[in-house]
């Protein structure tokens, strides 16, 4: 069954949420204390949220601490955080002691408008990314953009990779309309400045969420809450992902292999970003997709302030598209010889292909 999803400005309501739910235990970022009043009272377990921490390791760290508090099967564990958080307090629910009930509260744009929502939890092992997984609904999610006031640049800019990969999905005019309001923040950013509330305080006074939030958060909220209607749509409608929820897999494919190679030293969304161009370019490559629309979307993207090629990071700017196809091999995504790719032929016009490996080699080959 999907989650509630409650979509409020600010945390005000949360407190509702935790007082209608007993047995609460709350698995934190070590980096959001400052979020801690908010759950006073209610037994805390910080975990530094990090690719690098996200294994079973931590998983152990948190049940032992679980244990020694007394948590047991009729436990709520809270995640609180961006979505590694999420992916490991939803994991750990599954497997504590057979399986306890979760809910989060995402406080990063990816987490709000895709890692949180959904049920799928996982850990990576060795440098594959969430080789070992569930698929575990929360029982509710808080989503507040207040929350983002505190995220950084980079952090920021990593959820809106997602989010224009949620309207690539489904609805282009949000996704004009999302482009036209991020490069407004990328904008006022790049000027030194924010807006509204930032009352001209220069950018390293201000973190880039507090200017995304005091530009429009009515429009960022509307823009938040249409990405999570579509997610939990799709995953009401294919929670097992045999269907439509493979198309939420755009630009991961080749997303997941510049992880690897850059040994999660690179952020998910800027990974998403330029697979989300290179799966463009192999459609292109496949006559599905026009060069128009593939530089529409490198244009569309530099506009928002996020990486389009592989040259546009120098964490990437030494690897080929041959190099991310050979990792590919190892994508969980794989079957026999072949995998399913999700190509975009154009807005609203995704297709979900079965490719056999070495015609993506071969193609990457030519992109090279």
């Amino acid at each position: 069954m999907p989650s509630r999803i409650y979509i409020n400005k600010d945390i005000s309501q949360l407190q509702k949420l935790l007082q209608a739910n007993g047995n609460i235990f709350v698995i934190i970022d070590n980096n959001l204390q400052h979020l801690a009043d908010n759950f006073k009272g209610l037994p805390l377990i910080y975990i530094n949220s990090s690719e690098k921490n996200k294994t079973l390791a931590t998983v152990e760290h948190i049940t032992g601490s679980l244990m020694d508090m007394g948590a047991d099967r009729d436990a709520l564990l809270v995640g609180v955080g961006g979505g590694i958080t999420t992916d490991i307090t939803g994991f750990t629910a599954s497997i504590y002691k057979r399986g306890v009930k979760c809910a989060f509260v995402p406080t990063t744009l990816l987490a709000q408008v895709d890692a949180s929502i959904g049920g799928k939890n996982g850990v990576n092992l060795h440098s594959y990314k969430n080789i070992l997984g569930t698929i575990n609904q929360p029982e509710w999610i808080y989503i507040c953009p207040e929350l983002l006031r505190t995220l950084p640049e980079d952090e920021f800019k990593a959820g809106i990779a997602e989010v224009l990969k949620t309207f690539i999905l489904f609805d282009k005019e949000y996704y004009h309309k999302a482009v036209e309001y991020f490069a407004k923040v990328a904008s006022a950013a790049t000027e030194g400045a924010g807006s509204g509330a930032t009352n001209g305080q220069a950018v390293e006074h201000t973190t880039y969420g507090a200017i995304a939030v005091d530009m429009d958060i009515d429009l960022l909220t509307e823009i938040i809450g249409k990405c999570a209607e579509y997610k939990s749509g799709v995953v009401e409608r294919d929670e097992f992902e045999k269907g439509e929820r493979r198309l939420l897999n755009l630009g991961h494919t080749f997303a997941h292999s510049i992880e690897k190679l850059t040994e999660g030293k690179i952020s998910h969304g800027f990974a998403v970003s330029m697979g989300m161009v290179i799966a463009a370019k192999v459609a292109c490559k496949m006559g599905l997709a026009t060069e128009e629309f593939v530089q529409m979307l490198a244009a569309d993207f530099a506009k928002v302030g996020l990486p389009a090629h592989l040259a546009d990071s120098t964490l990437t700017a030494h690897l080929k598209i041959s190099d991310l196809a050979e990792a590919v091999k190892k994508d969980k995504k794989v079957t026999g010889e072949s995998i399913h790719f999700i190509l975009p032929k154009g807005l609203e016009n995704v297709e979900d292909v079965t490719v056999p490996l070495n015609v993506i080699n071969r193609i990457a080959n030519d992109l090279c």
